[in-house]
């Protein structure tokens, strides 16, 4: 091929690709459309903790009610909106005492959902939100200096079950997302004569409303040996189940 016409094919291809990219970026809804932030808004959970106790002996789920409440917000040095969260948490029998557990931040701009949560930052939403689109969203925690963290290296999350109508507890929702974050098991959980391991993650966003549904599961398994004939489960292991009770978000158009 002649170089002038190389170079023309070149440029021609680099325009149809850009073109593309552009088109399904525009196509996709926004990162805001799934994650509306405004101040006064809120959303309460049903929360069931799965946590070890007996010395990692043994497995317990507790359950709980959550209310996430956003309370104000600054900008941080790019000019974004940078919303502060309040987390609060009650027991289900009653109906009255909630208790200030932490607070955490969300930035949603034109590209992606970051949520910063105990000094750690994870991209939850990033265009375009269509079926299949992934990314690494835990590229941010640093999972080499604190072992702790290991486990959340190398995140792959992907999109699934885009515009999907569901239901959770009598509530509907339309046009929802999936994101999975992580489905990895290693070897038989249910064998307790061998080591396993399980991650799993993943989180529901409705249109109009936000983070509706999450699932979280990090297990480790030691089988019994000299020092602990019963076997047990590693200290860090835990997991939360999320689902969405009422919110205060308008789902009109």
């Amino acid at each position: 091929m002649h170089p002038t016409r190389y170079i023309i094919y070149t440029i021609l291809v680099l325009l149809s690709w850009s073109c593309k990219k552009t088109t399904e970026t525009l196509s996709s809804k926004s990162i805001q459309d799934f994650m509306p932030l405004a101040i006064g808004k809120f959303i309460v959970y049903n929360l069931d903790s799965t946590v070890y106790t007996n010395l990692g002996s043994k497995m317990e789920v507790r359950s709980y009610q959550i209310k996430d409440t956003i309370q104000s917000f600054t900008t941080d040095n790019l000019g974004r909106k940078v919303f502060r969260i309040s987390r609060l948490l009650r027991s289900k029998a009653d109906s009255n005492n909630w208790l200030n557990i932490y607070t955490y931040n969300a930035i949603a701009d034109s590209t992606q959902l970051e949520i910063i949560e105990s000094n750690q930052r994870y991209l939850k939403l990033m265009l375009p939100i269509k079926d299949g689109f992934s990314w690494k969203g835990n590229t941010y925690i640093n999972t080499t200096t604190y072992p702790e963290f290991q486990f959340l290296n190398n995140w792959e999350y992907s999109y699934q079950d885009v515009d999907k109508n569901i239901s959770i507890n009598n509530l509907g929702f339309t046009n929802t997302v999936s994101v999975l974050q992580r489905n990895d098991t290693i070897n038989n959980p249910s064998n307790k004569n061998i080591f396993s391991e399980i991650n799993y993650s993943k989180e529901v966003f409705a249109e109009n409303v936000g983070l509706i549904f999450k699932e979280f599961k990090h297990q480790v398994w030691h089988p019994p040996n000299a020092n602990n004939p019963s076997g047990y489960f590693e200290e860090n292991s835990y997991g939360i189940k999320m689902s969405i009770l009422r919110h205060n978000f308008s789902t009109a158009k």
